[in-house]
């Protein structure tokens, strides 16, 4: 263990190394030899199996062939056919008879066999050819015959020696690579136990270290993060690459505290500085130093930011106040010119019949029928028309009316008094509008304000009917009661407002139209009324057929 300690983690991972390589380079000799081994053992088994083959296939099987060849003799009906087969019979015996001459000289006795049986196969072959059938035919079936069994069985026997010797052969090598086998385990057994001690020496030695170090690297996060008052130095007794990580550590750490400890003295100074801004005294100002550069970056950028903040926020002010004074003074002229627009739809069909009133009476008059009776019902007509269209402006004063304080008020109420405004707008360009009310509810609020904001919904939905020329255009008023909340669902059928669009159109001077017709502010005044005035809100999505806009107030 003190020798570790001596070394460094490249020696000791060193010493790892060189076991891991000694173990394969040992147990790769073992395997070389254990295939070396293997080979020559599948020699004699493969040899042992070779002389079975070679005895059944050279020696067993062509006399089996040769004693049906010899039978068949016999039984051919004419010379010609005894021809063909006599010719087999002396191919097969002088093959036999190479085989039964190399067999000879370890078993003189199955040679010895083999000739008396060639000579009972050639002594048929005589017979024949004497005419003496039935000698052939006693030959084959008697002496013949014995001959055969007696050789095939010693052949037998033969292969059934050579056929245990293959047998003995392989129980051989199975024995043997049993041994070679317990021989490797043996090896590898002793090389792990070997490996495992050193490796767990040398393991302990560096994780010790680790382990001190990451203690130390702990104390000194939990110093930083305010947990500890003090760190401890990271003391390591080894003379490897961790005792210098170490040294180097403390020297840092050490270091780092000093700095943290001036940066802190400015942190604190900064931050009463910060709490008098959040009061609102912009009269202090940061005024110790740091060795940290970027502290020191901060505290002039602090001090020349309260140097102008106060200016630069009141100028925000002024300028947010200037931008709602346009945006509201845009918003009347954009509700004068519709105001105009509306007004000329109510009275166009006044003054149809107020003219066709004094084109009556000049007839009447031409045709001498002029009477007191008849100018005073004339007169009492104009004067209805005229009464009709002096409410008409009355109509529209109120409604554009400033109103000063809150009061309950009817929602269908509000919505009627928009709808009536653009009543005869929508009948000219053939737009049906439909309430559907649920249930009527009184909120607390801002009638006129409401009932301009369900204007301009109205008002867009038409305008929008009329550009994609609809066929039958068509806008639903729905109004029913919540829990919490009075809503209004304004449906059309003009196709939706386009993806890209949808999540755009409430901010400010956003339009889909020229210029020319229309501002872009309507439906950002709408939803300042409703979420900042009357503590509701209002949002659009697309339905089946068209746009859908959900406008819900607090009854309270």
């Amino acid at each position: 263990m003190k020798l570790l300690n001596k070394l460094n983690i490249k020696s000791k991972l060193g010493v790892l190394f060189f076991i891991l390589c000694a173990s394969i380079g040992l147990l790769s000799f073992k395997a070389i030899e254990i295939s070396e081994h293997n080979k020559e053992t599948l020699k004699v088994v493969h040899s042992k199996s070779q002389d079975v083959l070679s005895l059944q296939d050279k020696m067993i099987t062509p006399l089996y062939k040769l004693r049906e060849l010899t039978q068949s003799l016999v039984m051919a009906p004419n010379n010609s056919i005894r021809d063909n087969i006599e010719k087999d019979l002396s191919l097969i015996i002088n093959s036999l008879e190479k085989e039964f001459k190399k067999f000879e000289t370890k078993q003189v006795k199955t040679f010895q066999m083999w000739q008396n049986y060639k000579g009972f196969v050639y002594q048929t072959e005589q017979y024949l050819k004497d005419n003496f059938q039935e000698g052939a035919y006693i030959n084959v079936t008697t002496s013949s015959r014995e001959q055969f069994n007696l050789l095939i069985n010693t052949l037998l026997k033969t292969q059934s020696k050579y056929l245990n010797n293959a047998t003995v052969a392989y129980s051989g090598a199975v024995e043997q690579a049993k041994e070679l086998k317990i021989s490797i385990l043996t090896y590898i057994l002793l090389l792990f136990i070997l490996a495992t001690i050193i490796g767990w020496f040398v393991a302990k030695d560096i994780i010790n270290s680790i382990k001190i170090v990451q203690q130390g690297l702990n104390d000194f996060f939990s110093y930083l993060n305010h947990k500890k008052i003090s760190v401890k130095k990271i003391e390591i007794n080894s003379k490897d690459e961790f005792q210098q990580m170490a040294t180097s550590i403390n020297a840092n750490v050490a270091n780092i505290q000093k700095n943290i400890q001036n940066n802190e003295i400015v942190i604190k100074d900064a931050t009463k500085v910060l709490e008098n801004i959040k009061s609102g005294n912009l009269g202090t100002r940061v005024t110790k130093d740091s060795n940290n550069e970027a502290l020191n970056e901060l505290k002039i950028m602090m001090n020349n930011m309260i140097d102008n903040l106060e200016e630069k926020i009141q100028n925000e002010i002024n300028q947010r106040l200037e931008q709602e004074q346009l945006l509201i003074q845009q918003s009347k002229l954009a509700s004068m010119g519709e105001m105009i627009g509306n007004i000329a739809h109510q009275w166009r069909q006044p003054l149809a019949q107020i003219s066709a009133i004094h084109m009556n009476m000049k007839i009447t008059y031409d045709f001498n029928k002029f009477t007191k009776e008849y100018i005073n019902t004339k007169i009492k007509e104009a004067n209805k028309l005229t009464s009709y269209m002096s409410q008409t402006i009355s109509d529209f004063q109120n409604f554009f009316k400033p109103q000063g304080e809150k009061e309950y008020f009817s929602v269908e109420k509000a919505c009627k008094d928009a709808y009536n405004i653009l009543e005869s707008s929508l009948k000219y360009h053939g737009v049906i509008v439909e309430f559907n009310v649920l249930e009527d509810t009184k909120v607390f609020g801002y009638k006129n304000e409401y009932s301009q904001v369900i204007l301009n919904v109205l008002s867009n939905a038409k305008d929008i009917l009329i550009e994609r020329k609809i066929e039958s255009p068509h806008i639903n008023i729905e109004i029913k009661e919540g829990e919490n909340f009075a809503i209004v669902k304004i449906i059309d059928n003009a196709g939706g407002v386009k993806k890209e669009i949808i999540d755009k159109i409430f901010e400010p001077y956003f339009t889909t139209r020229h210029k020319t017709q229309g501002t872009g502010i309507g439906l950002y005044m709408a939803k300042n009324i409703i979420e900042r005035n009357m503590n509701g809100f209002i949002n659009v999505n697309n339905v089946k057929n068209g746009a859908l806009f959900t406008i819900k107030v607090a009854k309270k």
